[in-house]
């Protein structure tokens, strides 16, 4: 019998309520808890609890949620009428039919099946033992990940066992033992087998992983007069593959279709807050649909109304046009960064000055990654250490990501893959220090530069662990780390497909590290994917006045850019 049916909003506001019986409230309040609060809705409809049952029914469209709650001791609730007669026959065919489908396979795996044990005794029979461990197929697939997977598969044995396993085969038939595992996931030591397959020797494949890992060198920069390597713009990648029809056919179709809703509000007069009204709330959306957070869009908003009202409309200009070209301006303020953005001319004028300062060995230029978890931290370190390699400096790579399980080996991974094209493009030099899991980064970090500076490394990168930036936990060990590493650069890796969060995610990280040290510049990482709305950069220079310096555009060392402000800006108003 049914005890309760409730009718509430997606609100929580209880409309009706009836108990047909004496029945306590806590099992509707944890199901609102353990459900909708926790997100957790899902085609089933159906929550235990305890010794009760819930049904409960969600009309999006007037947000209401209907609930009917029962004991769970009289069965499946409410079962539906069904009429099996039909099923039953045809579940009856199936399965004979399925019978003999399985007899028939049974009967010619039996003729084609050879006599193992008599392969095995026989002496003239070629043996089954190869040389070498049998391996399976490699995967063409160059990410780190990939890498680590095929070093932990199962199977092949070590070749100074080779010899005794065969003696024994011949004695006796060969049978396959199962692997014991441990309730902790490990193997048991009786074990004598060899996961590890990877090959120090196999320079074919390593070569394989380390071209597709380079990407387009052709299209990624080039050396200036003084020999600097420079990335190109963002932007001059982007007009290498439009021409000039296309960017003007783009231009006419942004004129007349993102903004062809506001070509009734005519100038030509003194504008007001009034006349603006419309012409800005039509703007901010438009912003909003980009991924601009809605509190940046606002200001911006009010930015260009307080610098338009008064003001007069230029000759045939509308006011749709006016508050473009202010809306087109102020972005341009924002991402236009208010100091030196050339990274590389810094390094070689920090490099002079710790030389000149009498020091038997100078201290190297010093560069943090820093980053939310899964944003690419690790990729876009390796994406800088390649091109500070084609500048020939000296890199030394630490890891000081002692959390996340798999961490340092995947920098080793990218360290000896950028070993081999440094090697194959004659370029600078790269090392990794890393002191394993578990230990505080921060001194990690402070024993890598000491290491840099007497092997006599220009630039020490360290990597770091990814954190929640709400997890003040996690977040207040950044201090100590920026007061011991004292690091001359730190960026950010932000993702281009957070949206809105990435303003609280800037101000947190930029906040972290002390009062007296802050962010130096962003890296927005996957720009590839998300088209237009790349209101991400946005949002993170608005609310910490940090600069956007480079754009990652791929998953490969080369797929990394200069930010062009201009681009960004078009994007935004297209």
């Amino acid at each position: 019998m049914i005890d309760l049916f409730s009718i509430f909003t997606t609100g929580g506001i209880v409309l009706w309520n009836k108990s047909l019986d004496a029945v306590s409230q806590a099992i509707p309040n944890a199901l609102v808890s353990d459900i909708f609060i926790e997100n957790k809705v899902n085609e089933s409809i159906l929550y235990r609890k305890e010794n009760y049952i819930i049904k409960y029914s969600v009309v999006n469209e007037l947000g209401l949620i209907f609930v009917i709650q029962q004991s769970k001791t009289i069965g499946d609730p409410f079962p539906t009428g069904l009429n099996f007669e039909k099923f039953n026959s045809l579940f009856d065919l199936r399965l004979e039919q399925l019978t003999g489908d399985t007899q028939k396979l049974e009967s010619q795996r039996d003729l084609k099946t050879p006599d193992l044990t008599s392969a095995v005794d026989t002496p003239n029979t070629a043996s089954p033992v190869s040389s070498a461990p049998a391996t399976p197929d490699r995967s063409e697939n160059s990410s780190p990940a990939s890498s680590l997977q095929k070093k932990t598969r199962r199977g092949g044995r070590s070749k100074n066992k080779q010899n005794s396993l065969l003696a024994e085969s011949k004695k006796k038939t060969a049978t396959k033992q199962l692997r014991k595992w441990s309730s902790d996931g490990y193997a048991e030591v009786d074990s004598t087998e060899v996961l590890d397959y990877s090959n120090a020797n196999d320079s074919s494949t390593s070569f394989a992983h380390s071209t597709e890992d380079l990407g387009d060198l052709a299209s990624y920069g080039s050396a200036t007069k003084n020999g600097d390597f420079m990335v190109k713009e963002l932007n001059s990648l982007l007009e290498t593959q439009d021409d000039d029809a296309t960017a003007n056919s783009s231009t006419a179709t942004v004129s007349g279709k993102a903004f062809g809703f506001l070509k009734n509000i005519v100038g030509g007069k003194t504008m007001s807050a009034d006349v603006l009204e419309e012409t800005l709330s039509a703007m901010q959306t438009h912003l909003i649909r980009k991924n601009v957070a809605n509190e940046v869009a606002e200001h911006l908003c009010k930015t260009v109304e307080k610098s338009l009202v008064g003001s007069k409309t230029k000759n045939w200009t509308s006011v749709e046009t006016t508050v473009r070209e202010a809306m087109t301006e102020a972005l341009r303020r924002i991402l236009t960064p208010n100091t030196s953005a050339d990274l590389l001319h810094e390094i070689h004028a920090k490099l002079r000055a710790n030389k000149s300062q009498s020091r038997d060995v100078p201290r190297p230029y010093v560069i943090s990654v820093v980053g939310v978890n899964g944003v690419g931290k690790s990729t876009n370190l390796s994406k800088i250490a390649f091109w500070l390699l084609q500048n020939k400096f000296r890199v030394l790579i630490a890891a000081c990501d002692t959390f996340r399980s798999g961490a340092v080996e995947q920098l080793k991974v990218h360290v000896r893959r950028l070993q081999e094209l440094t090697e194959r493009l004659g370029s600078g030099e790269v090392q990794i220090f890393d002191e394993g899991y578990g230990k505080d980064a921060a001194v990690i970090a402070q024993k890598a530069i000491e290491y840099g500076q007497r092997h006599q490394f220009d630039i020490v990168l360290i990597d770091t662990a990814g954190r929640r930036h709400n997890d003040e936990r996690l977040m207040s060990s950044l201090e100590k780390f920026g007061k011991l590493a004292n690091p001359d650069k730190i960026v950010m890796v932000g993702e281009a497909l957070v949206g809105t969060d990435s303003v609280q995610q800037a101000k947190n990280f930029n906040a972290s590290f002390g009062p007296n040290r802050n962010l130096d510049f962003f890296l927005i990482s996957k720009c590839d994917t998300v088209g237009d709305m790349i209101g991400s950069m946005v949002n993170m220079t608005y609310s910490t006045g940090i600069p956007v310096l480079f754009v990652g555009i791929g998953q490969t060392y080369t797929d990394l850019r200069t930010l062009s402000v201009d681009w960004a800006v078009n994007l935004l108003m297209s």
